[in-house]
C-alpha cells in the first residue's frame, strides 16, 4: 500500500473535440510556400481558439512541425 504513492500514473494526451484531423493522420500541409506531407502527430488549442498541429516529416531522422493552423493543411493523403 505504500509503495503505491511512488508508481506513475499513464496520463492521457488531451486531444481537442474541435480538431478535424486525428493521430497519425497523412496530410498535405503547406510550409515555406511549398506544399509537404506528414504524419500529425499532435493537437492543441491556442490562445486565440484555434487549433494548432505539431507534424512529423521525415522517417528514419524526423523533423517535427509546429504550430500549423488548420488552415494551412490542405487534406489527407487518400
Amino acid at each position: 500500500m505504500f509503495f503505491d504513492i511512488f508508481k506513475k500514473k499513464d496520463k492521457k494526451p488531451v486531444w481537442p473535440e474541435e480538431a478535424q484531423y486525428k493521430f497519425h493522420d497523412f496530410v498535405y500541409f503547406r510550409y515555406k510556400g511549398e506544399i509537404s506531407f506528414g504524419y500529425v502527430w499532435e493537437a492543441k488549442m491556442d490562445e486565440e481558439g484555434n487549433v494548432i498541429y505539431t507534424i512529423q516529416i521525415g522517417g528514419e531522422c524526423p523533423t517535427f512541425i509546429y504550430n500549423n493552423k488548420e488552415e494551412q493543411i490542405v487534406g489527407k493523403v487518400q
